[in-house]
């Protein structure tokens, strides 16, 4: 039977439609998840030019662009909607091109017979089938809290990477100051082994003294070297965590700590706004989705079926559709829909479980981080009061070398002990910084603060090491 020239362009039509749906565009599928990454950012900024400041701002942004481990997390979450979505499409028919060509061994038959069974044959029939299972409902609503669960852990994700990224930017901060402090310390050794060699050579020392000084000249010079290891191994994690070849750029700080608030209010926000709690909470509820899944495969279940041929050669060649409901009711099923449900229960309560573990986790980091950030507070006010008293022994040495009750080497030290005093006031201050951010983190606000931080600074870059001598 020839085909009917209307039905050949449905047909060519459905086949076109499915052909073209078979494109995707994958700029569009991670434009999902950086939409949602990049929602309290600008534009991603570009690297800033060799001898340019890079502040923490464009650090955390830098690494909110280009770290990888975001957009695997983002390519998890896309899965999940992409599963949400198959989820969904198992609700609705299903329609299929089916054509078909049969041709049988000759047979006997009566001439009526044949008529009714001819051979060869071709069917080109268009399928419809629906199937209504209460599981696949239930499945849906497992899906889409699944979703919500890969959101919150993408931006739990986030929020961890930036915290990273500001402790190592601080952390370089901290070790190219102490670098600097380093280089005079080594100064001031070395003079005391020029002056205790001085005395040997009048008799006023001893070859032990002389030792004992070169060795700690050679202890400060070997810290010196150490500090630099560890500021170029901390600049080349800082350039893993933004996604840049390399961190050469000085840094500055001009970060300022706004007011904190008290325990109990930190605890009520983390409570509303932590990623990690959120992932729990949505787990439980795709636990209970799950359960109720397994529950409905005990439900009868109802599939209809509609065939419509285009042409059509087999017996009886003159119908044109097919009709069929039948339902589907479970009456034995050997144990596995039992399993089923037992495994979902399980489930359940692992996500409860889970649930209260991040609660009370979630509830001891707050506390931890607010502790940690008031005894900073503290050793600051201790470390300033010390800086204040070596300023002032420092200021009676210069007096008393000025009127020669004291010698070089003696004001040397107190200077050496003064630099000393400010090195550790100017780590705290920066470790306090650290202590704030990771609080921020607790607390599940880091990333809505971070777009907010000072685009610049009118400090100057903290200073580099000094040449090797």
């Amino acid at each position: 039977m020839p085909f009917r020239r209307p039905l050949y362009r449905v047909a060519l039509g459905l086949a076109l439609a499915a052909l073209s749906g078979c494109g995707v565009d994958q700029a569009r599928e991670s434009a999902v998840y950086r939409k949602v990454l990049d929602s309290a950012w600008p534009a991603p900024p570009p690297a800033p030019a060799p001898g340019e400041v890079l502040t923490l701002r464009q650090a955390l942004a830098l690494a909110n662009a280009h770290n990888e481990r975001l957009g695997l997390g983002g390519e998890d979450y896309l899965q999940a909607l992409i599963e949400r979505d198959r989820a969904a499409s198992a609700l609705l028919p299903s329609i299929n091109l089916v054509p078909a060509y049969r041709r049988m061994e000759d047979f006997t038959a009566p001439g009526f017979a044949a008529a009714f069974v001819p051979n060869p044959a071709t069917d080109v029939p268009v399928a419809a089938s629906l199937r209504i299972n209460m599981s696949d409902f239930a499945g849906l609503e497992k899906a889409d809290v699944l979703a919500r669960y890969r959101l919150a852990v993408l931006l739990d994700l986030q929020a961890g990477i930036l915290v990273d990224t500001a402790e190592t930017y601080y952390q370089v901060l901290r070790l190219e100051r102490q670098a600097g402090v380093l280089g005079n310390s080594v100064a001031v050794q070395e003079a005391r082994v020029r002056d205790m060699r001085d005395r040997w050579k009048a008799g006023v020392a001893r070859p032990l003294d002389v030792a004992q000084t070169e060795a700690e000249a050679a202890g400060a010079r070997a810290s010196r070297v150490e500090t630099r290891r560890l500021i170029a191994a901390a600049r080349a994690a800082l350039a893993f965590l933004v996604g840049v070849p390399a961190v050469e750029n000085p840094l500055a700080d001009g970060f300022d700590l706004p007011a904190v608030a008290d325990l109990e209010a930190l605890q009520k926000q983390a409570a509303g706004r932590r990623e990690d709690l959120r992932a729990a909470q949505a787990l439980v509820a795709a636990a209970e989705k799950g359960l109720r899944a397994a529950f409905a495969q005990y439900y009868p279940s109802v599939a209809v079926d509609f065939d419509y041929f285009l042409s059509r050669q087999s017996f009886p060649a003159d119908s044109r559709w097919l009709f069929g409901v039948s339902a589907n009711l479970p009456v034995f099923a050997g144990g596995r829909i039992h399993a089923g449900v037992r495994t979902a229960y399980s489930l359940m309560r692992q996500a409860h479980l889970y649930r209260s573990l991040t609660e009370r986790r979630v509830t001891e980091e707050v506390k931890v981080a607010y502790e940690n950030l008031r005894a900073s507070e503290e050793r600051l006010r201790e470390l300033q009061a010390q800086v204040s008293a070596a300023k002032d022994a420092f200021g009676l040495s210069e007096q008393a070398f000025d009127v020669g009750l004291a010698t070089n080497l003696e004001r040397l030290i107190t200077e050496d002990r003064l630099l000393q005093a400010e090195l550790q006031l100017a780590a705290e201050t920066l470790n306090r910084k650290i202590l704030y951010l990771k609080l921020s983190r607790a607390v599940g606000r880091l990333v809505d603060e971070a777009p907010h931080l000072p685009a610049r600074t009118d400090n100057p870059p903290a200073p580099a090491a000094p040449p090797a001598s």
